[in-house]
């Protein structure tokens, strides 16, 4: 397995500039003209667009979504901490985002949640536990950072149930442990092919059609979806994997087609990096943000 982190992280900050901008024909449209990576976001852009959320109006080139932040985060916490379990991890979401903390910025709804479920055991407010239903990608970042460092795939999952106990990201994981493996023996085409059968069974026949649509708007309104929940985002990420013809082509395509862009892009960018090199002009576009931490 190839270091890939940092290529990630990158590949979140690229994707920024259009993220959660779901007029995919805008999109493309745009595209004809200017890449769609490494701009900063612009509300006259947004409103242009919609639907769209303009939810990171003071975003530069280079920064990071919230889920690329608290990949940092917890990357950071695991590594300084060999003893790192789900409590801590509750607990530095919680200094991060409780009003008044260390982030200023957009807060998803996940980590909302979070925080009125502190707030209400702190006030005895009595409301009502908060479900752990949450099916955003923000699930996999445990995998990605533990994945990152070495630690046992059990680590991953016990700190994902901090938002959800949806068993779709265990099996998920153990799909991207299997499509690891398979890239390291075979073309990404085939590294694919061979994964896929891994994922959920009541999934499956989204996966199915990866190598017969060609057309990406096709698979995604038949299978997939533009959005940040994992039904919809893992099948387009494997979609674009199988696809791919560059690191930075695969990455165009996954802005063009809207939503959750910069998200998706962590995921996708943690296997390209294993069959492809990312330009490298891409590090000094985001080295004020990321040279902070000793990635590995």
């Amino acid at each position: 397995m190839k270091p890939f982190l940092y290529q990630a992280l990158v590949a979140n900050a690229a994707s920024l500039g259009v993220h959660w901008i779901y007029n995919h024909k805008k999109l493309k449209e745009i595209a004809q003209k200017q890449s769609l990576l490494f701009l900063s976001q612009d509300q006259t852009f947004y409103d242009n667009a919609k639907p769209s959320y303009y939810v990171y109006p003071k975003n530069k080139i280079g920064d990071l979504s919230v889920q690329g932040q608290m990949l940092t985060w917890l990357y950071k916490g695991l590594k300084d901490n060999p003893n790192f379990q789900k409590h801590d991890y509750e607990l530095l979401l919680i200094d991060k985002f409780m009003p008044g903390g260390k982030y200023q910025g957009y807060v998803e709804s996940y980590a909302k949640k979070l925080i009125i479920s502190k707030l209400s055991d702190e006030l005895k407010l009595n409301l009502d536990k908060q479900k752990l239903d949450d099916t955003h990608l923000v699930g996999f970042l445990p995998y990605l950072a533990t994945k990152s460092l070495g630690l046992s795939i059990d680590k991953a999952i016990e700190l994902t149930t901090l938002f959800s106990i949806n068993n779709d990201y265990q099996t998920y994981m153990l799909m991207f442990e299997q499509l690891f493996i398979a890239l390291d023996k075979h073309t990404i085409k085939d590294a694919v092919l061979k994964t896929i059968k891994y994922a959920p069974k009541h999934e499956l026949l989204k996966f199915e059609h990866i190598s017969s649509i060609d057309d990406i708007d096709q698979f995604i309104e038949s299978y997939a979806g533009r959005a940040c929940s994992i039904d919809q985002s893992v099948p387009l990420v494997m979609y674009i994997l199988y696809h791919a013809k560059s690191y930075e082509k695969a990455l165009e395509i996954n802005a063009q087609v809207g939503g959750a862009s910069s998200d998706r892009a962590l995921l996708l960018a943690t296997f390209l990096s294993q069959v492809y090199d990312m330009p490298s002009n891409w590090k000094e576009k985001t080295k004020k943000q990321l040279n902070a931490l000793d990635y590995q």
